[in-house]
Formats: structure tokens, sequence, C-alpha cells
């Protein structure tokens, strides 16, 4: 005598089982890579802020201990056969961007403020989109402390005259033995502008002081808030409140918004009332 073995299938409560168990446990993993995942953007990031400090402490060591200006050159001329101007900011200067290992700028080669894609913070939503086969917009991931060097007090603006052409040659620059306390004071951090400073530091999206804030998708051609000039950016977070920082001293941290944003509304009151500590790189006599 023959037995027939019939092979059951699942029943559909069986299955609706099994997919319920498995929608389970991704809403339990999900959480847990989406953070591993920020946590792996937020190394790749300070690993880039890191290098930003070895460059810097590299020209220092060759320019007699001056800083890469935050500005050299002029806003007048341009170069031969270009519609550039003859200006550099700090990522456009040759000596830095030798010390970073990356293509040197000329004026024909559309390198102007460009850096290999695995240089830009990889939360930088606007400097990622911008890329191209040149690389990223440095402008639109990491700025440079401009405070005391031609967006803060403007004391350490040299202004060259240049004869030969009827303009004038600016360099926005500081020695490092003029910035005091340099382990607490910020030198690079991300940022939407090439340059940051204090007064702009508490408008990366609605903060919640009632400001006016702005986002990375925003045109800066159009934006009508104070000129993008200085923004930083607090990207590590779902609350938009970090962000990755490297001080005058060379190493690199993370830090909330409360400990880098200007503690009063900045749209009001001069420069100097809306100081924190972070942000005062040069020694002066009286101040701790």
């Amino acid at each position: 005598m023959r037995h027939h073995v019939h092979s059951r299938g699942f029943t559909l409560v069986e299955l609706l089982v099994v997919i319920g168990i498995i929608a389970l446990l991704v809403s339990i993993l999900l959480p847990s890579l989406n953070k591993a995942r920020q946590a792996a953007y937020s190394v790749k990031c300070l690993s880039n802020l890191r290098q930003l400090g070895q460059a810097q402490s590299m020209y220092v060591s060759q320019w007699k201990g001056w800083c890469v200006p935050s500005i050299q050159g002029n806003n007048k001329d341009t170069f031969p056969g270009t519609t550039i101007k003859v200006r550099a900011t700090w990522l456009n200067v040759n000596a830095f961007r030798r010390n970073l290992n990356i293509q040197e700028w000329v004026p024909n080669n559309g390198q102007q403020n460009h850096v290999p894609l695995g240089m830009v913070c990889p939360l930088a939503w606007r400097a990622n989109q911008q890329s191209n086969l040149k690389g990223a917009t440095m402008q639109f991931s990491y700025g440079y402390n401009a405070s005391s060097t031609g967006f803060g007090d403007g004391k350490l603006i040299i202004v060259l005259p240049d004869g030969a052409k009827g303009n004038d040659i600016e360099f926005r620059g500081l020695r490092n033995n003029r910035v005091r306390s340099p382990s607490h004071k910020l030198m690079f951090a991300d940022a939407m502008t090439p340059h940051i400073n204090r007064q702009n530091s508490n408008h990366y999206y609605a903060p919640p002081l009632g400001v006016p804030g702005f986002d990375e998708a925003k045109d800066t051609t159009t934006f009508t808030e104070p000129p993008l000039n200085t923004y930083v950016a607090y990207r590590h977070s779902k609350a938009k409140d970090r962000i990755n920082v490297c001080f005058w001293d060379g190493h690199c941290e993370t830090m909330k918004r409360s400990d880098v944003a200007a503690l009063k509304d900045p749209l009001g009151g001069t420069a100097k009332a809306n100081r924190t500590a972070a942000w005062d790189t040069l020694w002066d006599l009286g101040k701790p």
C-alpha cells in the first residue's frame, strides 16, 4: 500500500505572522542602523576637519608663524583671459592646497573652491548635490573662523599698494602666536560658507530664539537674510544642534549649538555684543 505525503504550504495567517515578525525586526533595527550611519558620517567629517588642521599646522611652519590668510589679493583685477578676480580665499591658497595633497588652483582649470568629493562633509547636502568631475565645492561644507581676519574687528587687515596697476592688495591673516587659548578657539567648522563668525552662528534652520533660519537648499544668490558669507551648519543631529569643529590647536570634536552659537540674536546689536568664548581668537590684555 502506498502512502502519499502531501506538502503543506503556508496558510494566509502564517504568512501574515511571518511578515509581521519581519516588519517588527526591521522597525527595531532601523533606528540602530541610522544611528550607526550618522556616527560614521560624523567620524568621516571629523577626519576631514583634522586634515584641515594638519594643513594649517604645516602652513604655519612653512610661513614663519603666519596662518593661511582668509583672503589675499584684490577684487579689481582679473587674470588674463578670464573673468576670475585676482583674489583668493584660504582654500585657493596653493601652499595650503599642497599641504592637503590636492590639485593646485590656476585661473582656467575650474578648480576654484573645489576639492575631491571625499573631503567634504557627507552631510553637506548642497556640496554633494553640486559635485561634478572637478570635485565638490568646499565653501558649502567647511568654513574658516575669520572673526579676527577681516570679518570681525578687522584689526589684522593689511592693505598693500600695487603701484603697477593702481589697485590695492589685501592680506587678511594673523600669526599663530596671536591666538589665545587655542584648544578652546574655533578654527574650522561645518559651514555653508567659506568664512564663519559669531554674528551668524545661530542661523542654521530656525533657532530657538525665533530668528529666521536658513537651510542648505536655499538659493544663496537670492537669499534675503544678511549676506551669506559667514554661516555655520549644525548638521550632525536630527535636532540640528550638533556641529563638528577643529580648534586652533588641531584637535577636533563634536559640539552643541549652545556652546557655539551667539548668545544673543545674531541680527541685533554689534559684533562685540554677540561674543561667545569660542570665537574670540585674538589675545586681548585684560581678558582670560
